[in-house]
């Protein structure tokens, strides 16, 4: 297939103006301005169009979609005692149409790739049948004891033996520093670098989390102390220390939040390079602390782009978090908030090179949405509230000529 566009992000702040792209099979193969259409090939040409390297969302809760508009905007445990009260009544098939919806949303806004936070481990099963490029991290909390059922164990298993390759990959998601134990984080870090899998945490999201380690005190240590998490006195360490200090941090580790951070903290950051992942709209919902991403990315600690789940936002759309985040950092070229979205967490996940960009060698996940007059091309995409013209996943046309494809 040759696909020609007004404009193609190749990414790094690169762009073509006119570009084509040549793809075969899942493979990007050639990028140029003028390329020559050979005999059997198909030709699409997107006017009026920017063609972008398919978006990348790090962070959200599909299971959680049915609860959009559910919760209140209250304190962080006030929140989190209420979504545990609605989770108790989910059903199996409340869950796959949650799931269902989400991916569909995600596709709407040119989401190609998707960290999903995998709470319930039998929909795993479904992974065979999702048409986006999707890493579920396996939710882990040991607060209480809790034995898989035999479906969730197959499902789990089976990325092993059977992965739905290419689409699904597997990972671990040791939920956060106050619902799970040292030895958990420890284990998950021994078995990641074992069966090299991603990994990725919450981590110093609310101040009652903070307070909770800093001072050994607060509503959220009173919640999980409830749940059967032992009472700590306070040793005036933040979560992120608290991890460090654990031996909880694996390598490469995609820390999520990060709203609440000490000196020791920063210090931490800049010199083992872990990826954060920002979650804008999530973060207004519950009026957090301004984020102190300029600091980030003048320290050169790499920056993602995530929704959370719709318990906490009104949408899927990484379009509108990043217009969400410009009205606190509007210094930040709109370049820039693309790669957040793009190439930023390609590299996050391990996958320099093959997502995020538009290259030779690269997989063809792309997204194309239309050039308004007067803007450059980054900045027509983020301000874009249509679905895109185009999207093709793994070299898969999923959406072309106005209407979406099986």
């Amino acid at each position: 297939m040759l696909i020609s566009a007004k404009a193609v992000l190749l990414g790094s702040g690169e762009v073509l103006v006119p570009g084509m792209v040549r793809v075969l099979g899942s493979r990007i193969i050639q990028v140029a301005e003028d390329l020559s259409l050979r005999t059997g090939e198909e030709r699409v040409v997107l006017e009026d169009s920017v063609l972008s390297p398919g978006l990348i969302n790090t962070h959200v809760h599909l299971d959680y979609t049915g609860l959009r508009g559910q919760l209140p905007a209250t304190s962080f445990p006030a929140w989190v005692k209420e979504i545990l009260r609605l989770k108790a009544s989910l059903s199996r098939g409340s869950l796959e149409a949650a799931l269902c919806e989400g991916f569909g949303l995600l596709a709407r806004s040119g989401t190609t790739g998707v960290g999903n936070m995998e709470s319930y481990p039998e929909l795993l099963l479904l992974a065979d049948r999702i048409p986006l490029r999707c890493w579920w991290f396996l939710e882990m909390i040991d607060l209480r004891p809790h034995v898989w059922s035999e479906e969730a164990t197959f499902a789990v298993l089976r990325f092993f033996d059977q992965p739905p390759v290419p689409l699904g990959r597997l990972g671990l998601a040791p939920h956060a520093p106050y619902t799970a134990s040292p030895e958990l984080y420890r284990l998950v870090r021994d078995s990641a670098q074992r069966f090299r899998l991603p990994v990725t945490t919450h981590v110093a999201e609310s101040p009652e989390e903070w307070t909770m380690f800093w001072e050994g005190d607060g509503e959220l240590l009173d919640l999980v102390s409830q749940a059967g998490r032992p009472r700590m006195a306070g040793r005036e360490l933040s979560p992120l220390q608290w991890l460090d200090r654990i031996g909880g941090l694996t390598p490469g580790m995609l820390l999520v939040h990060l709203n609440y951070l000490c000196e020791a903290d920063w210090t931490l950051l800049a010199t083992r390079a872990f990826p954060v992942v920002h979650c804008p709209k999530s973060h207004a919902f519950f009026s957090y602390a301004p984020f102190p991403l300029e600091r980030m990315l003048s320290l050169g600690i790499p920056v993602c782009l995530g929704t959370d789940s719709l318990a906490s936002n009104d949408t899927l759309d990484l379009r509108e978090e990043i217009r969400q985040a410009r009205h606190r950092h509007p210094g930040i070229a709109p370049k820039r908030w693309w790669e957040m979205v793009t190439a930023t967490p390609a590299r996050a996940l391990g996958l320099r090179g093959a997502l995020g960009e538009i290259r030779g060698g690269a997989w063809a996940d792309l997204a194309a949405f239309r050039w308004r007059s007067g803007l450059d091309p980054w900045e027509s995409c983020i301000e874009s509230r249509e679905e895109p013209l185009f999207l093709m996943v793994h070299g898969k046309v999923r959406k072309a000529e106005g209407r979406w494809l099986p």
